[in-house]
C-alpha cells in the first residue's frame, strides 16, 4: 500500500512529496507502482536525495548505498554547485539533467565537502525501482537504531543494540493497511515457531497507542508491537510502502528486505530466517 494514498499522517506526505519530487526526473527513488520494466529501463537513475542548498547549491540529503552517485564517491552531505559546467540553484536543475542524460551516460558534477571542490562523474543507472532501490541502500549495512518507540504489547527493545545476539523481523505496518493485516498471521506464526530459537518479532506503527492495541488485539499479533508516531524509526528505515519487512541477523546487519504482502516469497524468508538462526552469536 502506498503512504502517499493513505492519506495518513503528515509526516508520511511530508516524506513521500519529498522523495517524489527527487524522483521528477528519476534521481532517487520512486515512480508509478504501474511502470512497467521498459519504461524504468528508458528513466536515469543517480542515486541522491535532493535538498536546496542554504546559499545556493543543492545538497546530497542522502546517497544511496551502491548507487551510481555513492559508486564515484558521493556521500551525505555533499554540495552540489554545478553539473556538466551549469551552476546548480535548485534541485530540479539536477533532477532535469539527469532525466535528459538518460540511463548509460556521465553526468559530470563538482561537489563541495568540507570547504574543498572536487569533480566526479557518475554514470546513469537505469531506474530499478522503489523497492529494488531500499534493498540496494539497506542490505548489508548496519540497522539503524530505533527512535522514540511507545510499547503497545509485548517486550519492545529500547535499542538496536539490544537484540543483538537475536535475528530480528521488524515489520513496519498500519492498522489501515489491508495488506499488513494479510501479513499478521504469517509474523504470529514464524513467532510461534521460532521465539525459542532467538527469533525477535517487532511490528512498528504510526498509529497511535490506543488505535494500536486494538488492532494488534483484533488481529491476535503474538509479537511485539510498538507505535512510532513521530516516525522517526520509520524515516530511519526509509519506509516509503506498507508493508516494509526488515530481516536483520545477530550481528545487527539488514540481510533482506520484503516490500508490500507477497505469499510466494514467504518460503524463501523462511528459509533465510532458519539459516541466519543457525549462525553463531557475535
Amino acid at each position: 500500500m502506498d503512504l502517499a494514498a493513505s492519506r495518513r499522517g503528515r509526516a508520511w506526505r511530508a516524506l513521500f512529496a519529498a522523495t517524489l519530487v527527487t524522483l521528477a526526473g528519476a534521481a532517487l527513488v520512486g515512480g508509478a507502482s504501474d511502470a512497467s520494466a521498459e519504461e524504468m529501463s528508458r528513466r536515469a537513475w543517480l542515486g541522491v536525495e535532493l535538498a536546496p542548498g542554504p546559499a545556493g547549491g543543492v545538497i546530497a540529503k542522502h546517497v544511496v548505498t551502491s548507487s551510481p552517485a555513492a559508486k564515484a564517491g558521493m556521500v551525505d552531505g555533499d554540495l552540489l554547485v554545478a553539473a556538466d559546467g551549469v551552476p546548480l540553484e535548485d534541485p530540479k536543475q539536477l533532477i532535469a539533467r539527469v532525466a535528459l542524460a538518460g540511463p548509460g551516460n556521465v553526468v559530470n558534477l563538482r561537489i563541495r565537502r568540507g570547504g574543498r571542490e572536487r569533480d566526479v562523474a557518475p554514470t546513469l543507472a537505469p531506474f530499478p525501482g522503489r523497492d529494488q532501490i531500499l534493498r540496494l541502500d539497506k542490505v548489508g549495512t548496519r540497522a539503524p537504531d530505533l527512535k522514540a518507540l511507545v510499547t503497545v504489547s509485548g517486550t519492545v527493545p529500547a535499542t538496536v543494540g539490544a537484540l543483538r545476539g537475536n535475528v530480528v523481523l521488524l515489520d513496519f505496518w498500519a492498522t489501515w493497511c489491508a495488506p499488513c493485516r494479510l501479513m499478521a498471521p504469517q509474523l504470529s506464526k514464524w513467532h510461534a515457531t521460532y521465539a525459542a530459537q532467538g527469533l525477535r518479532v517487532v511490528g512498528v506503527t504510526s498509529d497511535n497507542v490506543g488505535v494500536a492495541t486494538r488492532t494488534a488485539q483484533a488481529l491476535a499479533m503474538r509479537y511485539a508491537v510498538a507505535s512510532d508516531a513521530a516516525e522517526a524509526t520509520s524515516a530511519a528505515y526509509g519506509v516509503s510502502a506498507l508493508p516494509t519487512m526488515f530481516v536483520i541477523d545477530k550481528k545487527g546487519i539488514i540481510r533482506e528486505v520484503l516490500v508490500g504482502y507477497d505469499p510466494s516469497r514467504h518460503a524463501q524468508i523462511e528459509k533465510l530466517l532458519q539459516a541466519l538462526l543457525a549462525e553463531p552469536a557475535p
